[in-house]
């Protein structure tokens, strides 16, 4: 009895280290909580929250935060499988229109009990994106920024055209002959070689330009009703009108040429006068030697103010067994890089915290004040779980009528019908 009494106190006691052992895995050999955070930038931008990372590790002494590089390629394919796993990071970087299918398949926490213990207050936050986040009554992800479609200018291209007034302004009649009329008057006054709007004639650029026209028009929502069994709800004909707009800018007016092979390029080098794409671009702008340029928000040419948006959000991943102690330690990160939204914005981005937006920090930056505004009529993709699948359905059929090889009414009834099918059950 004697050595059953002291094999059982021994497996007691081999049970309370491990358990000890488990919780003990919060904190290193420093005595710090050590977390991991995954993040799916790269370039400029993974520099800027390289800084943020190490700037909050600096700033106190109880949290250290580990940054691995990731490849953006198949960053959510790794994120999915590590966090089933439980393998998966203690916060993430998420894109807003992908938390919906992140929380429908169980992979995310709810924030607000934390937040509110950790004196993080969501209403601190730019309303359009706070709201992006919610889901079913609970917060999912922290936004930390808005990342819009813009348009950026050539000074000196547009100077050349005769196309800027004495304030430096554009003349241009924000109606959609008046935008058309604008690219013309460009395209006969540019020396050979120049082109009024520099944009790819497939992918996102020209998806993202012909949404934002879409919600200017009025245009009701994509998708509507419950999260993971949606019902399409386009306009078929604003979708139609939106698309036949856009494809006139490369074919009727050829203000736009067609199968650029790098329009980032054309533009960077002072070979474009304009160019739409989304603010992530200001910095690259910024750092090239002898590009005189201006950033402003995508002209309003249908009435409603609306340009396509997405916001990189920072969530908490769902990992078993992990302490409340990391859980609030996460929380307390979350905040710091919100707070310190204006190092953030250096890459272009919008901050998503008003404070930070209306500090004079931020408005001391060059370009970032002129087109800030867009964060409050953004239009972000609908909260469904078929968020990445969609915008690859867009893109592939949209591509069809930037080049002019199916008729707009064929591609947008095709691109409806795929929409239908990949959300039934």
């Amino acid at each position: 009895m004697k050595k059953i009494f002291t094999l059982m106190l021994v497996i007691s006691l081999i049970i309370f280290i491990l358990a000890a052992c488990s919780e003990d895995d919060t904190t290193n050999a420093e005595g710090k909580i050590e977390l991991d955070f995954w993040t799916l930038f790269g370039g400029g931008d993974l520099e800027y929250m390289e800084t943020i990372v190490e700037d909050f590790n600096n700033s106190q002494d109880e949290i250290y935060v580990n940054m691995p590089a990731l490849r953006n390629s198949d960053y959510y394919t790794k994120l999915v499988t590590s966090v089933a796993a439980n393998r998966g990071p203690d916060v993430a970087i998420s894109h807003t229109s992908k938390i919906p299918e992140l929380r429908n398949n169980g992979l995310t926490e709810p924030l607000d009990d934390l937040a509110e213990s950790e004196g993080l207050d969501f209403n601190e936050f730019t309303e359009n994106l706070i709201d992006g986040t919610e889901l079913n009554g609970n917060h999912y992800g922290v936004p930390i920024d808005t990342h819009p479609f813009i348009m950026f200018f050539n000074n000196d291209l547009a100077s050349e055209a005769g196309l800027l007034d004495e304030n430096g302004e554009l003349l241009m009649e924000e109606t959609p002959e008046g935008f058309i009329d604008f690219l013309l008057k460009a395209k006969e006054a540019l020396p050979e070689g120049d082109m009024p709007l520099a944009l790819s004639n497939a992918g996102d650029d020209p998806f993202r330009m012909w949404w934002a026209f879409y919600f200017q028009m009025g245009g009701s929502p994509m998708y509507s009703g419950s999260i993971d069994s949606p019902e399409v709800t386009m306009d078929r004909e604003i979708a139609i009108e939106a698309a036949d707009y856009v494809r006139s800018l490369f074919h009727e007016h050829e203000v736009i040429p067609l199968n650029l092979a790098d329009f980032y390029q054309d533009f960077q080098t002072g070979s474009a006068m304009t160019l739409t794409t989304g603010v992530w671009a200001t910095g690259i702008w910024e750092t090239t030697d002898g590009l005189e340029f201006t950033a402003r928000p995508l002209p309003n040419l249908f009435g409603e103010a609306a340009t396509f948006g997405d916001s990189h959000t920072l969530i908490m991943p769902v990992k078993q067994d992990t302490s409340s102690e990391r859980q609030r330690a996460v929380v307390r990160f979350m905040d710091f890089v919100t707070d310190h939204g204006t190092d953030w914005a250096k890459a272009g981005h919008i901050p998503a915290k008003e404070t930070v937006v209306d500090s004079k920090e931020f408005k001391d930056l060059p370009y970032r004040s002129e087109y800030a505004e867009v964060a409050e009529y953004a239009a972000f993709p609908n909260k469904t779980a078929y968020g990445d699948m969609a915008k690859t359905i867009y893109a592939q059929n949209l591509d069809l009528a930037w080049t002019n090889r199916e008729s707009t009414e064929d591609v947008i009834d095709s691109l409806i019908k795929d929409l239908e099918n990949l959300v039934k059950k």
